[in-house]
């Protein structure tokens, strides 16, 4: 019994214990952290308006807390145990404590500093154009850490940034009143009237003249190109009013040029906006005149279109088109101030004007631009374009419109014989004429093609020959200018240097042609010249040596002869038993009629190779084709005696 009743209170004991301590784990708050505290507030200074949200870093913001802003209790958001936010509220530029308090207590006070919100006060200029561009001062107070600013509603970049002024430039915006506006990291500047920035109507851009010039008695109508033209009030032409001013769209103008004294003159046109600048693309040159047209050549063409024509006449620098018949040409190409070339478009039959547009204008209709458009046969086109007198060539004639051709004829006198082939081409046998040109006409049922200049020409004639060439080698890299002498080269189609065109040609006249060697290994060539009459016959006047032009000697024996080979390495053996090494040697002799056959030693097999000229049907024959230079060989020939064979040298 004593031992139960001394156990009874040191079981009380133990549970007084427990009691107390889970009465004390009660009684303790959930601050119990400690008081707060507050490490940083982010951002440190916000407008005196309010509105900024403020995030605060410390520690025991638990229970949860509440914060004040300078006594003023805000509410807080985004609580964690180290961070929370809240909106700073409207205060005056003096600094304003912030306080966190928990259960445990208040935090220390951190001071929020606050700082009037950006201010416009003036903007200079206060106006601009509406193309943009105006650098603006913006003067006014809190100006400094200015990140942007706007236009309307358009950002730019600022520029020399201080506390009382910023610059920036206008950007393009269309006509009227925009509120300017800066902000920095305290707020955005408030909307009043001195911030106010006018746009201005952009001044018109004058970008092309048609025409560009006029006689100075005025009267021409001239179509002005360019940019904001809507609401032009006036045109001016070196300073005078043109007349009859309308404005087609915002891009166009027409305007009659008022009379002036000759010389150029800037045309200037005026709007809201102000008057447009002065570029070389606003010239005016008065007592210009208009392109002419004297000639056109060939005068006829093809209904389906595509003649050449080379168009004479004057003022043709700067020419931007040519119409036949109101339709346009293509390929316009000037070749000068009085030469011109287009190529003419499809175009019913008939006669048609051809009209140059220049910069000053369209050239005048006159019977010089008249071409007439052919629904008839029409020829374009002879291959070859030249024969013997004594005829018997046959010639392609090309062109259109040849479908039931009733005959074909060489200056008058009819084709031995032609054939229709299509209706763009006929095959016709050239009867026999005097030397001359004369032109190649096919009949058919709607008529007889027009003689067009050149197309049609058929020369008879003897073939080029060559007299003289001057000089007579040069090296084998090419590059030679060789003055060929002869006869017949009117229309040379090539030179020929061996079996390689020259590098380029010009035919000076009739009997002398230039050309420019190509590259080829060392050795004589024929130069030879081809026209369409022919081509020059190879003879000793034509030669023309590339290099040393060395040959090499051998002396044959009756009837085995050893030689080891010292010429041209790789040289095929028909070619140089028979003196026809390429390029030409009109000193290397022909032995192929009397050598019957050549051995060669094949070391690796170890056994001879033959050779017998002319026949291949040897066993054993022709094991090898060229000569290796170095190499000895054996040669058998028919003839008694010996024979000395000369061959081309490297």
């Amino acid at each position: 019994m004593s031992s139960g009743i001394r156990s009874a209170p040191r079981l009380g004991l133990v549970l007084g214990v427990l009691l107390l301590t889970l009465f004390a784990a009660r009684a303790v708050p959930s601050s119990a952290a400690g008081e707060p505290t507050i490490t940083n507030l982010n951002p440190s200074s916000v407008s005196t308006a309010g509105g900024t949200v403020v995030t605060v870093t410390g520690t025991a913001f638990t229970g949860p807390p509440t914060v004040t802003v300078d006594g003023v209790a805000v509410t807080a958001s985004n609580i964690t145990p180290t961070s929370l936010t809240f909106i700073a509220p409207a205060h005056g530029t003096t600094p304003a404590p912030v306080i966190v308090t928990n259960g445990s207590g208040p935090s220390a006070p951190m001071n929020l500093t606050y700082v009037d919100p950006p201010a416009i006060t003036s903007i200079s200029p206060g106006t601009g154009s509406a193309a943009g561009g105006t650098l603006v001062t913006i003067t006014g107070t809190n100006l400094l850490g200015t990140t942007q600013v706007k236009f309307g509603t358009t950002v730019v970049a600022a520029s020399n940034v201080s506390s009382t002024s910023v610059q920036a430039t206008s950007p393009a915006h269309a006509a009227g009143t925009v509120d300017v506006t800066v902000t920095n990291s305290i707020g955005t500047s408030a909307n009043t009237a001195a911030d106010d920035f006018i746009y201005t109507p952009a001044p018109p851009s004058v970008t092309g003249l048609f025409p560009a010039g006029g006689p100075i008695g005025g009267t021409t109508v001239v179509t002005v190109t360019g940019t904001g033209f809507t609401g032009a009030t006036g045109v001016t032409f070196g300073g005078t009013a043109g007349t009859a001013l309308t404005v087609n769209d915002d891009n166009t103008i027409t305007v009659t040029a008022p009379a002036h004294a000759a010389g150029t003159v800037d045309v200037i046109v005026t709007t809201a906006g102000g008057p447009s600048a002065n570029t070389a693309a606003d010239n005016y040159v008065y007592g210009a005149v208009p392109p002419t047209v004297t000639a056109v050549s060939p005068a006829t063409g093809p209904i389906t279109g595509g003649t050449t024509l080379t168009i004479t006449g004057t003022g043709f620098t700067g020419a931007t088109g040519v119409t036949i018949g109101g339709t346009a040409g293509t390929a316009v190409t000037v070749v000068s101030d009085t030469s011109l070339t287009v190529v003419t478009p499809a175009h019913a039959a008939g006669v048609a004007d051809v009209i140059v547009k220049a910069p000053f204008g369209f050239s005048a209709n006159t019977a010089a631009d008249n071409f007439t458009f052919s629904a008839g046969p029409f020829v374009t086109g002879l291959s070859p374009a030249g024969g013997l007198p004594a005829g018997g060539t046959v010639v392609t004639i090309t062109g259109t419109g040849f479908t039931g051709a009733t005959s074909v004829t060489f200056g008058g006198t009819a084709a031995t014989a032609f054939t229709v082939v299509s209706n763009t081409s006929i095959t016709a046998t050239s009867p026999a004429h005097a030397a001359g040109v004369v032109d190649v006409v096919v009949t058919t049922g709607l008529g007889t093609s027009p003689t067009t200049g050149t197309g049609d020409d058929f020369t008879y004639g003897t073939g080029p020959t060559i007299t003289l060439i001057s000089p007579t080698s040069g090296p084998i890299a090419g590059g030679t200018t060789v003055t060929i002498t002869g006869t017949g080269f009117t229309g040379a189609t090539a030179v020929n240097f061996g079996a390689v065109a020259a590098t380029s040609f010009t035919v000076v006249s009739a009997t002398q042609i230039t050309a420019v060697s190509p590259a080829q290994g060392n050795g004589v060539v024929s130069i030879r010249v081809v026209t369409p009459l022919g081509t020059s016959a190879d003879t000793a006047a034509d030669d023309f040596t590339y290099g040393s032009g060395s040959t090499v000697s051998f002396v044959l024996y009756f009837r085995w002869t050893l030689i080891i080979w010292t010429g041209k390495a790789g040289v095929d053996i028909q070619t140089a038993l028979k003196g026809l090494e390429s390029p030409d040697n009109p000193t290397t002799n022909d032995v192929s009629g009397i050598v019957t056959a050549i051995f060669h030693y094949n070391n690796p097999l170890q056994k001879f190779d033959g050779f017998f000229p002319g026949s291949a049907g040897i066993p054993g024959a022709n094991d090898f084709t060229t000569f290796t230079k170095g190499e000895p060989y054996w040669i058998a020939i028919n003839q008694s005696g010996t024979v000395t064979w000369i061959t081309l040298g490297d």
